[in-house]
């Protein structure tokens, strides 16, 4: 279940990097791209805590 939200986080990730860097500097592709990254953040966190 871990891995389904990091490549979660990734895909969204790929998709608002890929509209910032198209041109589109809106505030949906930021918000998309910053939580994408909190959601890989705490899906690692969450990994490297149950490991323990």
């Amino acid at each position: 279940m871990n891995e389904l939200f990091k490549n979660i986080g990734l895909g969204l990730f790929v998709n608002g990097t890929f509209a910032i860097l198209n041109g589109d500097f809106g505030i949906m592709p930021s918000i998309i791209t910053l939580g994408s990254i909190f959601i890989m953040y705490a899906s690692i966190r969450l990994q490297k805590r149950t490991k323990q």
